[in-house]
């Protein structure tokens, strides 16, 4: 054989030799970056999903989302990165975001922050781990939504609110901003105090058309201050409390008598009696006709009235009772604050909160014109002034007679 021939054989055969040696340590040595994979024995267990747990919402906020896994283990040496991929179907068909190499976290977790924040949808997640060599499995798949925030806000009072005219007012608020709920409903709660242990009644209703919301309750008490707010709720959020609004309700209507008729029945009120003031005194009802109409219906009474000449009580007697099915407050009059000399022509009202009998809180009407004059007629006349000016005082009294 050719020397030369034999030479290059023998380098060629030296070449292959250190080849297969070099080849033999790399797989000797587990832990070398190039290290000829799998290595046969290693098992890799899959990483857990931990957050966003499945089914988890989080509220849209420009936020960027951070996903926590526990991690997973391996029986080799090697260490261990991890894959993460975010996708919008289940199958990962449409991976939106994947990371190929995050270093596991300490304690057992590893979490991983999205670079960019998501909008509104429903996300899935996995994750896997391998060592260079060795692929382990994906963790089992967790799902995630992100979700626009609900607003609810609180709609704003309108009315009523000050000094109102009736007793049976409509309450009105401007509805206030709604996004991302339905079902909403408003509530409106009425109150004797400016918080929420004096409440009496509480109205729910749907919003109203054009922007604005109203409900009624019915008839509240007269003269009587009240207050309220409203808040709007789709009966899982509530919205924060709108700020109160107080208003007073009028003073009661006076008692209306009808136009007397001659020679027919004197018309009785409905009984009861005015409830006593919060404030100030009640005002003086206008009963000018019930004393006209008891006169009418019996002027026998009227003209044999001067019980100073041989007269009857009857005429007063008949008038009193008849007030008195319109107010119980209305009584005889005490001249000069003797109760046992009452007035033969004058009646009291008790405008006060005091009891009725011995009252000096009352009004004095003078009923009967030119008492005990050849021509008595039907009058009222308020000497309420007079009478305190005049330094003489009236005191209410029942005669004994209720």
């Amino acid at each position: 054989m050719n020397r030369s021939i034999q030479t290059t054989a023998l380098v060629a055969l030296l070449a292959v030799v250190a080849l297969a040696g070099c080849e033999a340590a790399k797989s000797a040595n587990p832990l070398a970056p190039s290290v000829a994979g799998p290595i046969p024995g290693v098992a890799i267990t899959a990483p857990k999903p931990l957050e966003p747990s499945t089914g988890a919402q989080l509220v849209a906020a420009g936020q960027l989302v951070t996903l926590l896994v526990e991690n997973p283990s391996t029986s080799g040496s090697r260490p261990l990165w991890l894959q993460v991929e975010i996708s919008a179907d289940t199958e990962f068909k449409q991976i939106l975001h994947s990371a190929d190499r995050v270093s596991p976290g300490p304690d057992g977790r590893t979490s991983y922050k999205l670079p960019e924040p998501l909008g509104a949808a429903t996300y899935y997640w996995r994750s896997r781990a391998q060592d260079g060599a060795n692929t382990g499995p994906y963790s089992s798949v967790s799902q995630f939504s992100i979700v626009n925030p609900i607003v609810i806000e609180p709609p704003t009072p309108i009315e009523p609110a000050g000094n109102v005219t009736t007793n049976r007012p409509e309450f009105k608020a401007r509805n206030g901003s709604v996004l991302n709920t339905s079902g909403v409903l408003y509530r409106f709660e009425i109150s004797r105090s400016p918080d929420a242990g004096g409440t009496i009644a509480v109205l729910t209703t749907l919003p109203g058309s054009g922007g604005t919301t109203s409900a009624t309750l019915g008839d509240l008490p007269y003269e009587t201050t009240f207050y309220w707010r409203a808040y709007a709720t789709d009966q899982v959020r509530q919205s924060a409390y709108s700020a109160y609004l107080s208003f007073k309700t009028p003073a009661a209507p006076k008692p209306v008598a009808p136009t007397p008729t001659p020679g027919a029945p004197v018309p009785l009120g409905p009984g009861g009696r005015t409830p006593n003031p919060t404030s100030g005194r009640l005002p003086l009802p206008d009963m000018s006709k019930v004393v006209q109409s008891v006169a009418a219906s019996n002027p026998s009474l009227l003209q044999n009235s001067c019980q100073d000449s041989g007269g009857s009580w009857a005429f007063m007697d008949k008038v009193v009772d008849t007030l008195r099915t319109y107010d119980t407050r209305w009584g005889y009059n005490g001249k000069r604050g003797n109760i046992s000399d009452p007035s033969k022509d004058v009646v009291d009202y008790n405008y006060g909160s005091q009891r009725d009998e011995g009252t000096t809180e009352v009004y004095i009407i003078d009923i009967i014109n030119g008492h005990c004059g050849a021509t008595p007629s039907a009058g009222w006349n308020d000497v309420t002034d007079v009478t305190i000016n005049s330094g003489t005082i009236g005191k209410w009294t029942a005669r004994g007679r209720f």
